[in-house]
């Protein structure tokens, strides 16, 4: 019977693998590691839509995770939805803070965007700074504004009251 502690004894196969093939084994096994975590961050920043697994009450504010790119309705009992949002990049920054729904528009025409169609239009500020319809690439691409996709500005347009709040955060 083999004696199963005896050190294992190399062979000239075992042997072609050093160092370089031990070197290629490693890089490859690091670059999968590293794409795996760049698709898991890819991802990370498309955050999914979600609905509540109950009745929905009227909702009563908004927020908006602008780290995140989501945004989180909520009724008197807790969030009802959440989805992807598109908020301002380098240079152009959503702003933070607490604000009011102040305007509604349906069908607005941007005055300060070449006459930019942005459907469901729910403004915050009086300097431009709205949530409304427009196309999420899932990263912060916006002038300032919060685009959100034309179904889910038109449930907050259609259930979020005037003077609702809206946290950016």
């Amino acid at each position: 019977m083999k004696d199963l502690m005896t050190t294992a004894q190399s062979t000239p196969a075992m042997r072609r693998w050093r160092p370089s093939g031990l070197v290629a084994l490693m890089t490859v096994a690091a670059l999968t590691a590293l794409t795996g975590s760049a698709e898991a961050a890819k991802q990370a920043r498309q955050p999914a839509e979600a609905v509540a697994p109950r009745e929905a009450g009227e909702p009563i504010m908004a927020i908006v995770s602008i780290k995140s790119q989501q945004v989180t309705f909520y009724d008197a009992d807790g969030w009802i939805l959440r989805a992807p949002v598109s908020t301002g990049t380098t240079g152009r920054e959503t702003p933070a803070g607490v604000f009011a729904i102040v305007e509604k528009d349906k069908d607005h025409r941007s005055t300060m965007y070449d006459d930019a169609w942005m459907p469901n239009m729910q403004r915050i500020t009086w300097n431009g700074v709205a949530l409304h319809g427009g196309p999420l690439p899932g990263y912060a691409a916006s002038h300032g504004c919060v685009r959100m996709t034309n179904w889910d500005v038109r449930f907050l347009g259609d259930n979020l009251k005037r003077h609702a709040e809206v946290d950016l955060h």
